[in-house]
């Protein structure tokens, strides 16, 4: 008899799988690092705070003296020598542990040994093509600051900019698609920022966004340009402890690209597909001969029709930042950006209640609009930033955050709705500009100090994240022709192109619609017992205060209107425990809470715009992460427990029951081979609903989650020709139910890739030459209950580098 898959995370059984390893022998292990040549006394210091370890700077000693960069792996004390090299300093260790600097002996004076660094790895960037991707540390787990990845006690996965590059990804559906713990729910094209479903939890809102470590509203995701980010941090999972208010499925951070401390510029010309073209240009260096400023700048045009027939996609960007090194203990860095997005007949969002209408998906044309290409979604974002790095002294530091960012969305689309067999609506669903304003900050004190044999790295601090959002009195065009057809009732294989309806909204004043505040409190310990065990503790106060008003739809269908308010607060807890038994080998064990704002109800239920109230979830997960040779491993078990909302049978957007999804993820990324390159895994899920009000639904899964996912990615050099990669995959996503009852069903699908990359020199300058074509055998599938798949595309651009 099998044991059930929900056992294996009772909290008895996760501590033993943890301890079974416990007599294995004790090692050290060393980290990846990829710092720039940068100011001596700002380098030592953040590698001294990133580990841990006290080190005394006395800054007569370093005043003028610039870093050596420091790239490869090395144990904590191997990266300070080699950030020391040729400054004339070594590094001097006390009785307690603690460092400091001295000068080296002048030539003729006692005999001193020379600074050989014995532990210095391959001098391969974090990250990096030549490292097949496999990232060593983590910008931001949350408060927590940066870590190094094989030791976070959660699933993070982190895409590195040279991948971002390499598979020409412009938006995160090409993420998403090769990560093998998530699974694409709302396509860009439909005009909104990329959604998806990640452990079972499918919504479009349901994906956490944080900036640099600063949480933002889902809204704003549409400010994201993946050309202007040094890599992405992607947490399945709860999140709650460490960025406060979140939904459980998981979170993406985005890494801004930092400014050079030496020359850069890049600029690329490509296609996205179809005949989607765009000019992306990357430019950094220093602004002095001290290199206390540094800047970065990006800057993007794109336009054309996508692979869709009569889509059209432009996007325009300008991005800046820079590095200000106050002192040697002090970093304020800035950015700011604008944005521009707009989009042009919509992907097609289908509506089909009854899934016994459904028509296979080989019997559509996925590369044809089954809606109209004067529906749009416009977008204009900025946003502007700023973040410091203080390091007091030997044992506290600061960290200190703000972000504001200001967006105008509006859309209309027309979605294809089944209501006869063989037959199809258009629905007109025309919304006037709603305007956006969001802040977000944090503000940390760490320490690093010992307490007997145990070493702390304390966190003492505060995040917050407040939103609002402005429409118009008039803001849907209701009675008339708000869900009329612009097309009557037309015939499957039927695509007219009709003139848009006339009718006037946003004439009226703007009201405020929504506002959100979170506030979480948090102290986290992280605690080091020895070289092997270690774990983090930790408890966040969290605070949700949320207002809605439904105005819009009471002006439009003649009811009084509803003003929503709740004001929750809950105090959860993190608790992790790590054990490395071995030094590439890292076991752990995590139980954390959430609390999260409550869904708000769809524009088609009943109940629209209205909001229901915070929940909290939990969750349990056991892990291993292991390095071997140039290959990471990952493996994770987990059990998530939240409330359920769903749109019911009486279309009425509810809270009812609890969704339990127990799993399993297992990935691999990095170079299995010197010439072979793989990043993939496994996600195994069982999903399910309980304690519902409707006996039918018990033990049913949820809708569009699939119940397995399976992905890989690879490279492969072919030595015979150098510089000349082939690229391509293999995505497969299993079946999904469409309805609560679970009676109707979408088949599981893969879809492959292929490509390929070449690199030269051109004129003592790097070109590279890249091509991909996504979808290769043209597979018709549905993507989930409301889009299709996307159609065969060729991507190619060219990279001059100088």
């Amino acid at each position: 008899m099998s044991m059930p898959l929900s056992s294996l995370f009772r909290p008895r059984l996760m501590a033993v799988a943890v301890a079974l390893v416990a007599q294995l022998p004790l090692h050290a292990h060393a980290e990846r690092y990829q710092l720039p040549a940068a100011p001596l006394a700002a380098t030592l210091n953040r590698i001294a705070s990133d580990a841990g370890i006290a080190l005394s700077i006395d800054p007569a000693l370093t005043a003028g003296k610039t870093a050596r960069p420091v790239q490869g792996e090395y144990e904590p004390a191997g990266a300070l020598r080699a950030a020391l090299a040729g400054s004339g300093l070594q590094l001097v260790r006390g009785d307690a542990g603690s460092y400091s600097l001295a000068a080296l002996p002048a030539e003729g004076d006692a005999l001193a040994l020379p600074d050989v660094n014995v532990d210095a790895r391959a001098s391969v960037e974090d990250g990096s093509e030549e490292a097949g991707y496999r990232s060593e540390n983590v910008k931001n787990v949350g408060a927590l600051g940066g870590m190094r990845l094989q030791d976070t006690p959660y699933s993070v996965s982190v895409v590195p900019h040279e991948y971002l590059q390499n598979i020409q990804a412009t938006t995160m559906d090409d993420v998403f698609k090769r990560n093998p713990f998530t699974q694409v729910y709302s396509p860009t094209g439909a005009g909104y920022a990329s959604a998806v479903s990640i452990r079972g939890f499918a919504s479009a809102g349901n994906l956490n966004i944080a900036n640099d470590g600063l949480r933002f509203t889902t809204a704003a995701d549409g400010g994201n340009y993946l050309e202007e980010m040094q890599q992405l941090e992607v947490v399945t999972g709860l999140t709650g402890f460490l960025y406060g208010p979140a939904s459980p499925g998981g979170l993406v951070n985005y890494v801004l690209k930092r400014p050079t401390y030496e020359r850069y510029n890049s600029v690329t010309l490509g296609n996205a597909g179809g005949e989607n073209y765009y000019l992306h240009g990357d430019f950094g260096g220093p602004l002095d001969e001290a290199k206390r400023f540094a800047y970065r700048v990006n800057v993007l045009a794109q336009d054309g029709e996508t692979a869709i027939d009569l889509q059209k996609r432009r996007r325009e960007m300008i991005s800046a930042a820079l590095d200000w090194n106050v002192t040697d203990d002090l970093l304020v860095q800035f950015d700011a950006s604008h944005k521009k997005t707009r989009m042009r007949g919509l992907t097609s969002y289908w509506y089909i209640p009854d899934g016994s209408m459904r028509p296979d998906a080989s019997s559509l044309d996925n590369d044809r609009l089954y809606s109209q290409k004067w529906a749009f979604s416009d977008d204009e974002n900025d946003r502007v930033g700023t973040r410091a790095t203080w390091r007091l002294n030997d044992v506290f530091s600061l960290r200190g955050a703000f972000s504001a960012t200001e967006f105008t969305s509006e859309y209309t689309y027309t979605g294809p709705s089944i209501y006869t067999p063989g037959r199809y609506v258009q629905e007109l669903y025309a919304f006037a500009p709603e305007d956006h304003e969001e802040k977000s900050g944090y503000l940390f004190l760490d320490a690093a100090f010992d307490t007997g044999p145990l070493g702390h790295k304390l966190t003492l601090g505060y995040q917050g994240n407040t939103a609002r959002t402005k429409q118009h009195i008039d803001n849907v065009p209701y009675p008339g022709p708000q869900y009329q057809s612009v097309v009557g009732s037309i015939p499957l294989d039927e695509t007219p192109q009709v003139d848009k309806p006339a009718y006037s909204i946003g004439d009226r004043s703007r009201r405020l619609g929504s506002t959100s505040e979170s506030n979480n409190y948090l102290i986290g310990d992280v605690i080091t017992l020895n070289e092997q065990w270690s774990t983090i503790l930790g408890v966040t106060h969290t605070q949700i205060k949320s207002y809605s008003n439904d105005f819009v739809y009471a002006t439009a269908f003649g009811y009084d209107e509803t003003a929503t308010r709740y004001d929750k607060s809950e105090t959860s807890p993190n608790v992790s425990l790590v054990f490395k038994p071995l030094p590439w080998l890292t076991t752990y064990a995590t139980y954390i809470e959430g609390l999260q704002a409550g869904g708000s109800a769809p524009s088609t239920a009943i109940n629209r715009g209205v909001a229901l109230e915070p929940q909290v979830s939990e969750q349990y997960e056991i892990g291993a992460k292991a390095t071997v040779g140039e290959t990471l491993l990952t493996l994770a078990l987990f059990n998530i427990e939240k409330p359920n909302s769903y749109v019911n049978g009486a279309n009425l957007y509810v809270q009812d029951g609890r969704q339990e999804n127990n799993g399993l993820e297992f990935s691999v990324t990095g170079k299995v081979l010197p010439q072979l390159t793989l990043m993939g895994g496994v996600t195994l899920l069982d999903p399910q609903i309980k304690k519902t009000r409707l006996a039918a639904n018990e033990g049913n899964k949820p809708n569009n989650t699939a119940s397995q996912l399976a992905k890989l990615y690879g490279e492969y050099e072919l030595g015979a020709v150098p510089g000349l990669a082939l690229t391509g995959g293999a995505y497969y996503t299993g079946k999904q139910y469409v309805d609560e009852a679970n009676s109707a069903s979408l088949p599981s699908f893969t879809v492959f890739d292929a490509g390929a990359r070449y690199r030269t020199r051109v004129a003592e300058n790097q070109v590279t030459l890249r091509v991909n074509v996504n979808n290769l055998t043209d597979k018709a599938y549905w993507l989930n209950s409301s889009y299709l798949g996307e159609p065969r595309s060729v991507a190619f651009s060219a990279q001059l580098e100088f």
